[in-house]
């Protein structure tokens, strides 16, 4: 039996990356009709059904998916253009972003970039940003953005489920926490 992380991990390089790599037609938007994405997923878990399936998407508290009509779409995270449809909204006053070690001072320096992604993915707290950088690090660094500042500036954020996007965060808005 496949543990549910398994199939979300498996749902989200579908529905993020490598697209020409399985028989799945993406709109612009970077949907992909249910009933291909659940096909797709039970040939390779056969025991999971359909409604596991949507449960563990409606159920993520990352909101890391989106059904809807009759069709899916990952809601943040993707490598390859698609055009989510977001607004810009004002950031609160601090975003977070947690790293890796090594990768600090480069960031630091150069700023914040998507690094094969379309968006900068942020945290609206350091400690959600943390067991972010976890994934990369057990001791990650996080960093601190001054939204606001940077949001004056012009540059644009984007509110993606429990996360903020930005193309890009120039290094003067950022500091370590």
């Amino acid at each position: 039996m496949a543990s549910p992380e398994r199939v979300s991990r498996f749902l989200s390089f579908l529905l993020r990356h490598r697209p020409k790599d399985y028989p799945l037609r993406f709109d612009p938007q970077g949907y992909v009709l249910w009933h291909d994405l659940v096909t797709l997923v039970q040939g390779r878990f056969p025991e999971i059904t359909a409604e596991e399936i949507q449960r563990l998407i409606e159920g993520s508290d990352k909101k890391r998916f989106e059904l809807r009509e009759g069709k899916v779409r990952a809601t943040y995270g993707h490598s390859f253009p698609v055009d989510l449809g977001l607004e810009s909204v004002e950031p609160p006053p601090r975003l977070y972003h947690g790293t890796a070690r090594d990768l600090a001072e480069t960031i630091l320096r150069e700023g914040l970039k998507p690094r094969g992604r379309q968006h900068v993915h942020l945290s609206a707290s350091a400690e959600e940003a943390l067991a972010v950088g976890k994934r990369s690090d057990p001791f990650p660094t996080v960093l601190v953005v001054d939204s606001r500042a940077a949001n004056a500036s012009g540059i644009l954020f984007y509110s993606s489920g429990p996360l903020f996007l930005a193309k890009e965060v120039p290094a003067r808005f950022l500091s370590l926490l």
